[in-house]
């Protein structure tokens, strides 16, 4: 008898850094950067529950659970947060010479926290969202 395998994903889903991708939308598209982003489309897709339950069966999977589950990344202070930016958000960062990388980051960093303020503890936060899917081979 053959036996069926199942699948478990958590990954970046729909509405996820929605909030830190404005950020960098305001910042990139000043003057001194717009022209570093001509052509740019983002690589990143944030999809939810509604595409994964078209795409499961397609994949001969039946979905046990598909959820997008909000999420709390805090980072500690401005410079945290400037790390996770100079760490993660390589498709942005990437486009942007070596000698103005650190002040659109900076930029980016202000911007986000003008919004969004630094906590009572000096941490900023982050919304994320995670899509969480779990499914068996049919």
């Amino acid at each position: 008898m053959r036996r069926g395998g199942g699948l478990i994903i958590s990954c970046g889903g729909r509405g996820n850094a929605v909030q830190i991708l404005e950020a960098v939308g305001v910042v990139r598209a000043k003057r001194s950067l717009a022209h570093y982003f001509e052509g740019f489309a983002f690589p990143y897709h944030f999809y939810g529950p509604d595409e994964y339950s078209r795409w499961l069966p397609e994949a001969g999977f039946s979905s046990l659970r598909l959820e997008l589950v909000p999420k709390d990344m805090p980072h500690p202070g401005a410079e945290g947060l400037a790390a996770w930016i100079r760490t993660t958000w390589f498709p942005f960062t990437d486009r942007v010479p070596d000698s103005a990388r650190e002040e659109m980051i900076r930029e980016v960093v202000e911007t986000y926290l003008d919004r969004f303020p630094l906590d009572a503890a000096g941490d900023a936060h982050v919304k994320m969202v995670r899509l969480e899917v779990e499914a068996l081979k049919r």
